[in-house]
């Protein structure tokens, strides 16, 4: 079996290697311009570029996105899009970051923690794609200091170790091999102290965030004025109000993607209606003739509709 590591960054690869001992040999390749050499990672790369992909026999068997941020606030959805790629090609995910740690500086200074949408997000897009998704603490001191010596990816080291004799054993089953581990029942266990003995009110995010509402088709209609066969079908409509006054991807491409798993795989709602009530129509027609932009793609993607400032487009017409 012939391993390679494909990474964002150098350092990333780098820490990526030293997580095994089969790994610090292998070859490592940047993401940027991989497809031509590994066509199979395609797939993964569709909506964003992770932290590191590990091929084996050139084929991408887990995604790693590593990060020192917490995900909190509306940057919860920012990195979600290129894990559910991953997902969706049933690549196993791993994502290794704080669960909580300290911002230094500015008026939201102090402790975060993150948003329970993406752990509840992570788990409506494992059940829909039946690929195993791990989440991993990095481990902070009692300062909300992210720790940095030595331990402070053991967990991410016994997780490699899983899929890399799994790799060996039931190459075919990786996702199975995971989730049946002892190690993902203790890392999920951990993960449900955590928001047990650390946040505050953890309903609060089983209800919408404020940027975001259920309309019925009705509604819809009569707000967007239009008639209501020109609004998509079904009976429950989630539609996220984006506020950014420029066209551009993040976070919010990441979110539509994230409240997409959230609440419509769930069966919350039966469409995803992206409302930007200060981007118009011609300036959307323009910028999707300038080549492949993610942002568009991505919002072509996961929308069932977008609401301009000047009208209301179903998908088949963005």
């Amino acid at each position: 079996m012939n391993l390679a590591i494909l990474y964002d960054e150098p350092q990333e690869a780098r820490w990526f290697r030293r997580l095994d001992p089969r790994l610090r040999d292998v070859d490592k390749y940047p993401i940027t311009g991989a497809t031509r050499r590994f066509p199979a990672v395609a797939g993964v790369l569709e909506y964003d570029r992770p932290d590191i992909v590990l091929l084996a026999d050139g084929e991408p068997v887990l995604v790693v996105e590593e990060t020192v941020e917490v995900p909190s606030g509306h940057n919860v959805g920012q990195r979600f899009a290129r894990l559910a790629a991953a997902a969706e090609q049933g690549v196993p995910v791993l994502y290794f970051g704080p669960y909580a740690a300290m911002k230094h500086g500015g008026e939201t200074a102090g402790p975060r923690y993150v948003n329970l949408r993406l752990f509840y997000a992570l788990e409506a897009l494992e059940d829909a794609t039946g690929t195993a998704i791990t989440t991993i603490n990095w481990p902070v001191d009692d300062r909300y200091e992210l720790l940095r010596g030595r331990g402070h990816d053991d967990d991410v080291r016994e997780y490699v170790t899983l899929l890399l004799d799994a790799l060996e054993d039931w190459p075919d089953a990786l996702s199975e091999a995971i989730v049946d581990s002892d190690l993902r029942e203790r890392l999920r266990s951990e993960r449900a102290e955590f928001i047990d003995s650390s946040i505050v009110n953890p309903d609060q995010y089983l209800e919408p965030p404020p940027s975001l509402d259920f309309w019925s088709r009705a509604q819809l209609a009569a707000a967007a004025g239009v008639a209501t066969t020109s609004v998509p079908s079904g009976a429950t409509h989630a539609v996220y109000k984006v506020g950014m006054r420029k066209m551009r991807s993040d976070p919010y491409t990441g979110m539509a993607m994230l409240y997409r798993y959230l609440y419509l795989s769930t069966g919350r709602a039966d469409s995803l209606v992206l409302r930007f009530p200060h981007i118009d129509r011609q300036t959307w027609h323009d910028l999707a003739q300038r080549g492949r932009r993610k942002d568009i793609r991505l919002y072509r993607h996961t929308a069932d509709a977008i609401w301009f400032s000047d009208g209301l487009l179903l998908q088949g017409d963005l």
